[in-house]
């Protein structure tokens, strides 16, 4: 079904009419390339399948319509700069961006025909696979949002490409839109310049030189890693890069150098990944015996809407569980549900703390560390009001609870974060919507990444020559890569502990990132019951809390996700739970034994469902990330005295040719694997340019 939408700022000018009713359309003939003009109404197919005898009859003698000549005013359209001087900007009709756009801007001013015909068909597919995921154009309403295009500007590294269209910025963006709106329609197939030519609908001479600029448009965003990502298989010529093939080593088999390594060899660049482990996936890691996929490492999804990760998700047909936001609290003191106003008041307190380190923070003083900062507050907080802002025990204890949420999401005591930069990533857009966890796995997706790559396991590498004209990539077992470029992808823990040596030694900027940034230490454990004896008090809740007494240690197992499947409660096989130790806490793993740890564990449960015979688990895990000498960390913070400077320091390549990846140098996404993800894309279109 097609419906008609009308938008334009103005209702359209004479001009504006004439050329959308008047003016041929130009076609390419599909057999012979020679274009012709069509007069009436044109819609996808007729583009798509046109060829020469649509406008030409054979003739008595039997001459082939595409033996004609081409108008040579044709050849005369591809000449540069002459669309500036048109009368009205091009317009182009039934548009894939109206779908996500909507009538949320005036189509006149985006390059879109006001008279465009939509197929309602794309809205259906839409909300079916794709709306939950993608919003790839900021609407009116939107605050910052990760990933996403103003339809109605160039961003700057857009202008920057594409200078010539900075003053015609319609003639950019009609293209850019169309381009982005096919992405995000559908993720799990290539888009060539030939897919985009087919939804170019416009008339006048202006569409070939539409159909001309849209690949330089589409290579633009492809290597940018904007379209054409993640796990597309068997590209097509017209991505390849120049005849003289490059040739990189990507150091690091993690979901940041697989995702660089893919992107780079799709676009024709020769790829060797060098893995210390004996598999792929870095801090990805999942453990598949306890009846469902438990990550050791990366698990949670933070913010699905435009997320790329998402996007891999979809392109491997892998579902993942959106949590929901209610996340029931119990005190471990008294076995009861904490008091939803009481949570609620003391929340607002806490986040009021943060408020005002918030506004402390563009004043710029001297910095300090996080808790202490929180508790100078507080205590002129309690000044004010002339006695203790925290008036009972319940408020103390979830006031703790809070202050170890924030540890495990900074990784570290709040004690060594940053109170003046600890949020840096906030000042840039995020990924929003809701949190999703895999419940399906992230091994599945770098195990799919990583098919196809040229991958050395069980490679160290120990130095890194970058002195010549190519660098030397030096193994442990004395192997030596040579190569044009090479990313670094270790852990920011590795990078501390100097294994591998760079010749020259690297930057004094990027030396003091690596000595400044820390090493944030969460460790995980997950429990696999007879019975699941949790649901009943906690309504099925995807996740909840355990407030910990007054005067315990914070960061004792303080959110307990629910892995157990929907409808299987009663299968014994599957009744997993997966809790956390973070702060002061993660370090209990170093003096304890697994054992040790898992009865904590239990113990805690037994005070939180008193009411429960709690059995002994089936089965059960204990991470231990921050004693892996390949790894020694789950992800980077920023600590007192650092700033969010030295993760852009981090990220800086070195002399053109020592590339750098990994959350650690995600001064937008840190701390997660998709900024991981991010980064290797980033380094993938610095090197393809």
């Amino acid at each position: 079904m097609l419906h008609i939408v009308l938008f334009a700022k103005e209702g359209g000018s004479e001009s504006q009419n004439l050329c959308e009713k008047v003016l041929p359309y130009w076609i390419q003939c599909m057999k012979c390339s020679k274009w012709r003009t069509v007069l009436g109404t044109c819609y996808y197919n007729d583009f798509a399948n046109f060829d020469c005898s649509r406008v030409i009859s054979p003739t008595d003698d039997g001459q082939d319509p595409c033996s004609v000549a081409e108008d040579p005013v044709a050849r005369r359209a591809l000449v540069s700069y002459w669309f500036k001087y048109l009368a009205v900007p091009p317009l182009l009709k039934n548009s894939p961006a109206a779908v996500f756009l909507k009538k949320e801007y005036y189509f006149d001013l985006l390059g879109m025909s006001p008279t465009s015909l939509v197929d309602t068909h794309l809205y259906k597919f839409l909300s079916v696979s794709v709306e939950q995921n993608a919003r790839p154009f900021y609407m009116a309403t939107d605050y910052d949002r990760a990933r996403c295009f103003r339809p109605d500007a160039m961003e700057p590294d857009e202008i920057k490409a594409f200078p010539e269209y900075e003053s015609e910025q319609n003639f950019y963006l009609c293209l850019r839109n169309l381009i982005v709106a096919l992405w995000n329609l559908n993720p799990s197939n290539w888009i060539t310049p030939a897919d985009c030519k087919k939804k170019i609908i416009c008339r006048g001479l202006i569409r070939i030189l539409l159909t001309h600029e849209v690949g330089r448009i589409l290579q633009f965003l492809t290597h940018q890693g904007l379209v054409n990502f993640g796990l597309l298989k068997n590209p097509p010529n017209c991505f390849s890069i120049a005849p003289k093939k490059m040739s990189v080593v990507v150091v690091g088999a993690g979901i940041s150098g697989i995702a660089a390594a893919r992107q780079l060899q799709n676009f024709g660049v020769n790829v060797v990944v060098l893995e210390i482990k004996e598999k792929a996936g870095g801090r990805i890691v999942d453990d598949c015996s306890f009846g469902v996929p438990v990550g050791r490492g990366g698990q949670l999804i933070t913010g699905i809407i435009n997320n790329p990760f998402c996007v891999l998700c979809f392109q491997a047909g892998i579902n993942f569980r959106v949590l929901r936001e209610e996340c029931p609290l119990i005190s471990e003191r008294t076995g009861k549900i904490v008091n939803h106003d009481v949570d609620r008041q003391v929340e607002c307190h806490f986040n009021a703390l943060l408020d005002v380190i918030e506004h402390w923070q563009r004043r710029g003083d001297m910095d300090d560390n996080l808790l202490t900062l929180m508790k100078k507050v507080d205590r002129c907080y309690s000044a004010h009001k002339c006695g203790s802002s925290l008036e009972s025990v319940d408020e103390e204890e979830l006031f703790n609870f809070h202050i170890s949420n924030l540890e495990y999401s900074c990784g570290s005591p709040l004690e060594m974060v940053s109170g003046l930069h600890w949020n840096q990533n906030e000042k840039f857009p995020q990924f929003a919507g809701s949190h999703a966890l895999m419940t399906a796995g992230c091994a599945r997706i770098t195990d799919q990444l990583v098919e196809g790559l040229d991958v050395r396991y069980c490679k160290k590498v120990v130095g890194i020559d970058y002195s010549s004209e190519q660098v030397k990539v030096c193994t442990a077992d004395e192997e030596t890569f040579i190569c044009d470029k090479v990313i670094v992808t270790v852990p920011l823990a590795v990078l501390k502990k100097e294994c591998i040596e760079f010749l020259p030694a690297l930057p004094d900027n990027k030396l003091k990132a690596i000595s400044t940034l820390g090493c944030g230490i969460i460790e995980k454990i997950a429990l696999r019951f007879s019975k699941n004896f949790w649901s009943k008090k906690t309504n099925a809740a995807d996740y909840f809390g355990s407030v910990s007494s007054k005067g315990q240690q914070r960061g004792f197992f303080n959110v307990f996700y629910d892995f157990t499947p929907p409808g299987s409660s009663d299968d014994e096989t599957c009744n997993v739970l997966m809790c956390y130790l973070s702060g002061e806490s993660a370090q209990l793993i170093h003096s304890k034994t697994d054992e040790a740890i898992v009865d904590l564990c239990v113990q805690t449960l037994r005070k939180m469902f008193p009411e429960e015979d709690i059995p002994e688990p089936m089965k059960y895990m204990v991470t231990r990330w921050g004693q892996d000498p390949d790894i020694g960390m789950a992800y980077s913070y920023i600590c007192v005295g650092a700033t969010g400077d030295d993760y852009d320091a981090m990220a800086e390549t070195v002399k053109g040719k020592v590339h750098f990846a990994g959350e650690a140098t995600s001064r937008q996404f840190p701390q997660t694997f998709t900024g991981a993800l991010v980064s290797g894309l980033r380094e993938a279109s610095k090197i393809l340019g």
